[in-house]
């Protein structure tokens, strides 16, 4: 079982180091990168959104933002329901860096995942489901 561990361990860590080290290759961060791609897929998002899908702090999330707003990537417009939440779309910068940098990534996905065949991707995504569900519910029980 220990083996079974580690062999898991091991493969989301090179993952994780994957998308650390293209992430640096661009001067951000993981989280960084993570939520720019966030921002590009859900456009308007808020950064409640961005909260609730990455389950990162408001503090991280707004830090991450305002870099962005500073870089000129995103544009923030106040909601007419609600002014006190901004929606945030891609600016004309923003969306040529996302189109610099994201393609590669789904790229790299989609390359890694067509790989297996059709039985292999059913069963691969059966049994990653299967284990996400029982892992979310051992754990939060």
């Amino acid at each position: 079982m220990a083996n079974d561990i580690q062999r898991f361990d091991k493969a989301f860590q090179q993952m994780d180091r994957a998308y650390e080290k293209y992430a640096k290759s661009f001067n951000m961060t993981y989280s960084s990168l993570a939520l720019f791609q966030l921002i590009w897929e859900n456009q308007p998002c808020t950064q409640k959104r961005l909260c609730d899908i990455t389950m990162l702090p408001k503090q991280t999330v707004n830090t991450i933002v305002m870099s962005f707003v500073r870089q000129g990537y995103i544009e923030m417009v106040e909601q007419s329901e609600d002014r006190r939440h901004k929606s945030m779309f891609l600016s004309k910068a923003g969306n040529q860096f996302a189109q610099k940098i994201l393609p590669k990534i789904k790229e790299a996905e989609n390359i890694s995942i067509e790989q297996f065949t059709e039985n292999e991707k059913n069963k691969f995504f059966t049994l990653l489901e299967k284990f996400a569900n029982a892992f979310s519910d051992k754990l939060n029980k």
